[in-house]
């Protein structure tokens, strides 16, 4: 349980979204780290329906559509579905929902999913990927990405776990933003295995480097983000 007195997510979101809207097509870690990524991760979409779940802006709502779905985009925070909305008008149906909670969505009613960087500010990942199995259609896929569970894990200085901290547990941190963004990190069986229990068949697994892009826009993090791992990126296709 969340203390009535701790920041949400979607709140911080809510504040959060004329800035991210205006950085996330351009900022290096995700237009030339995480974005290639996860979209190479994405099959043919040509005349699929997908989710696009947990749409933020609409930066991947607009990369589906260009390439011929037909896209449903969810996200808890209203302020980021405005921005999406000023992006792809009415060539997408945006509704308002939290992926914590069950999706107001029919059963075998998507081709796919896709998620990218959303599912961290949800903490119970077995619910999660269940209702995702419940609305694919059988043979759909899930592609998503979230941070990286080595970048995540906290140390000291020393390179040890800092006090009180269990790799091996789901635990909530906050990112220190323009507001405390709460979230989840996780290790990487629980990862994996919710994916598994819910019927999913594990295809793809990339842990993405910088492009050159990202090299011509942050040269001075290039090396180290090229030797130390920042997102996981995944796709499933369900049995």
């Amino acid at each position: 349980m969340v203390p009535d007195d701790d920041p949400i997510a979607r709140d911080a979101y809510d504040e959060l979204a004329d800035s991210y809207a205006e950085d996330v097509r351009s900022n290096a870690y995700n237009a030339h780290l995480e974005f290639p990524a996860t979209s190479s991760m994405i099959p043919d979409v040509d005349g699929k329906r997908i989710l696009d779940a947990g749409c933020g802006t609409g930066v991947y709502t607009e990369y589906l559509l260009d390439r011929g779905a037909e896209v449903v985009g969810v996200d808890a925070s209203e302020e980021m579905l405005a921005h999406a909305r000023d992006a792809v008008g009415d060539r997408a149906e945006l509704r308002q929902g939290d992926l914590a909670d069950p999706l107001d969505l029919d059963d075998d009613s998507f081709d796919g999913i896709v998620s990218a960087l959303a599912l961290g500010y949800v903490e119970d990942w077995e619910r999660l990927f269940a209702e995702f199995a419940r609305i694919l259609r059988p043979g759909g896929f899930v592609v998503f990405s979230t941070g990286h569970p080595l970048d995540q894990f906290p140390l000291d200085e020393g390179g040890e776990p800092a006090d009180a901290e269990n790799y091996f547990a789901v635990e909530r941190l906050t990112k220190e933003w323009d507001v405390p963004v709460p979230y989840y990190r996780r290790p990487f069986s629980a990862v994996v295995n919710p994916l598994l229990e819910s019927g999913f068949q594990l295809e793809t697994v990339v842990e993405p480097r910088p492009t050159d892009g990202f090299r011509e826009q942050l040269p001075e993090r290039y090396e180290k983000e090229s030797r130390y791992p920042v997102f996981l990126c995944v796709r499933a296709s369900l049995d």
